[in-house]
């Protein structure tokens, strides 16, 4: 358990969208972070960082983090998610 950043079902942009069945959120650990949550190590050192400045990149990695970390119902829809936001002009 740590503090961090909310990722995976837990970010702000998916709260209500994917339903984790754990009890804990994931989050990265961030010094930053204010919400406590199991540790996720993030794809990249400086995702906690960026995320902060760039909400879009923030959604595009918490969805792949839904994928890694999802059972095969949340990895479906985040896939769809993901998808139809790449897919947007």
């Amino acid at each position: 358990m740590t503090r961090g950043i909310p990722t995976a079902f837990a970010a702000p942009m998916l709260k209500g969208r994917l339903v984790s069945g754990g009890e804990y959120i994931y989050v990265w650990p961030s010094a930053e972070g204010h919400d406590m949550g199991q540790s996720v190590q993030p794809l990249f050192k400086s995702v906690p960082e960026a995320v902060q400045k760039d909400e879009r990149l923030y959604e595009y990695l918490a969805l792949v983090d839904a994928i890694r970390l999802g059972n095969q119902r949340e990895v479906g829809l985040a896939g769809e998610r993901l998808s139809e936001r790449l897919l947007e002009k």
